[in-house]
């Protein structure tokens, strides 16, 4: 089959758009499946509706050997977009031609360098994974290249401000908190540790804007599976092939303005500019991965394997939206209005029809989960409303109740996490509910503190746990769900 070009295009007569030939105006740190599903399709997206006239160069940040598969496309790629989004199913695929060309930083060091030269080149994206945006005090401007990606960023703009050029919009992906904050400390550290003069140390901080953001998409990838017969539809071999869900959200904590150099927002697309960007991922984690782990280990024991199955189970449907919608989302600082939207488009995502997401999956590591993602709203709501949120209290008991029991209808499933949470449990499997749970609860290096310090909360718990017990999971849920005593 032949491979994707433009040329194989063109002969085929592709009537979808694309920007052959445009000045490259963005460098992006990373190739991976969620950058080419997320930026570069919002960039696509820019270059067709509103003339954004933009090819990205792309930098794979860690290794060599990653540029033959997107310069051996041109740069293109097949982007599809499956799942639900505002009520309706969609299943869409759109050929994405804003990338230009990959440097490998270790084979073209100095076709890397080059980059910064250009006075095109404005936009700065990146997402190196969350272990890429670290201090490394072994690099140094002489490395070829330095091994950090944020020595290699700092080395890239040292090359832009000896060419004179203004500074850029710095986009970091990478999902550690305060993003572009921690970046811009690490490059002005680096700066500083390489003596690179007070001059460049200004016109970093007065040319360069670096952004924290949130993004927010599932990227599942190369569809290993369907792949050879997405091919032969289309007619062409795509080594590329990318999948993700139709829901996207990108917010950049920056003023409004910023909208003239990233025009996204004019191109209706799922792009925020916010002063603060923290009331945006509080919504996301108390909400997205709260509502996750709040169900996973009752909706499993239910007898589920899915997410997208335990949507479909009235019971664990109920009690997930009685959890986002009754004791979630009032304890959050965004509007309701704009909560209860999100919410309902995490629903949707939740019954996506072509993600098969393991709830065995997502229960690793849940205890630290549970204390990241859903004590914050157990916290807030005691706090603001003096009572205990019933279904968040159940899925503390659930959790116990998975972690202690072990097996499901005969059959054993694996529990991963932290050696010591294995070790409790080993030690804490039978006996009187509220004794176990409290035993739990009162573990402050699982929790960060002792959870009887919250008013009803421990004896709620261990409610929930004696009817699990006594009634059976899903019996237990379904009650929970309807709003009864636990």
């Amino acid at each position: 089959m032949e491979q994707l070009s433009y040329e194989a295009l063109r002969r085929r007569h592709y009537n979808g758009y694309l920007l052959d030939r445009a000045p490259e105006r963005v460098l992006q740190f990373g190739e991976g499946n969620f950058l080419r599903g997320f930026a570069d399709y919002f960039i696509d997206v820019m270059n067709e509706r509103v003339n954004f006239q933009s090819k990205v160069v792309v930098v794979p940040p860690a290794s060599a050997g990653k540029t033959g598969r997107i310069n051996g496309q041109e740069g293109l790629y097949q982007l599809c977009l499956r799942g639900r989004l505002d009520g309706a199913a969609v299943d869409q695929r759109r050929v994405i031609s804003c990338i230009s060309r990959a440097v490998d930083v270790y084979e073209a060091y100095e076709a890397f360098l080059e980059t910064a030269r250009n006075p095109d080149m404005r936009l700065i994206i990146s997402n190196t994974t969350e272990a890429g945006i670290v201090y490394d005090p072994s690099c140094t401007p002489e490395d070829r290249p330095p091994a950090s990606f944020p020595a290699k960023l700092t080395r890239l703009l040292w090359e832009r401000y000896q060419a004179g050029l203004p500074g850029y919009l710095i986009l970091p992906c990478e999902l550690i908190a305060d993003n572009g904050a921690v970046l811009r400390d690490y490059v002005l550290r680096h700066a500083r540790d390489w003596a690179l003069g007070e001059g460049f140390l200004r016109w970093l901080e007065e040319e360069n804007t670096f952004c924290s953001t949130l993004v927010d998409r599932i990227v599942t990838g190369y569809p290993r599976e369907q792949a050879d017969a997405m091919n032969r539809a289309f007619g062409l071999e795509d080594r590329l092939l990318d999948v993700a869900e139709p829901f996207g959200l990108w917010v950049i904590e920056g003023p409004e303005e910023l909208a003239e150099q990233f025009p996204a927002p004019q191109a209706g697309l799922p792009v925020k500019f916010v002063p603060d960007h923290h009331p945006y991922k509080e919504q996301k984690v108390r909400i997205l991965n709260g509502g996750h782990t709040a169900m996973v280990a009752a909706a499993y024991l239910a007898g589920h394997d899915i997410v997208r199955d335990s949507m479909a189970d009235p019971a664990v449907r109920a009690y997930l939206e009685g959890a986002l919608f009754e004791e979630i989302i009032p304890t959050l600082s965004l509007p309701r209005e704009d909560c209860e939207a999100f919410a309902r488009a995490v629903e949707e995502r939740f019954d996506n029809p072509y993600i098969d997401h393991r709830l065995l999956d997502i229960a690793l590591n849940s205890v630290s989960k549970w204390r990241a993602r859903v004590l914050p709203s157990v916290e807030a709501y005691l706090a603001r409303f003096r009572a205990v949120p019933r279904r968040l209290a159940f899925s503390f008991a659930a959790l116990f109740a998975f972690y202690s029991q072990g097996c499901r209808n005969g059959e054993a499933y694996p529990i991963r996490d932290d050696p010591a949470v294995l070790a409790f449990f080993a030690e804490h499997r039978d006996g009187d509910a509220a004794a176990l749970v409290s035993g739990f609860a009162a573990r402050q290096d699982f929790w960060g503190r002792d959870l009887a310090e919250l008013p009803g909360f421990v004896p709620a718990a261990a409610r929930a746990l004696e009817q699990i017990r006594a009634r059976g999971m899903s019996a237990a849920l379904a009650a929970c769900g309807k709003g009864a005593e636990a």
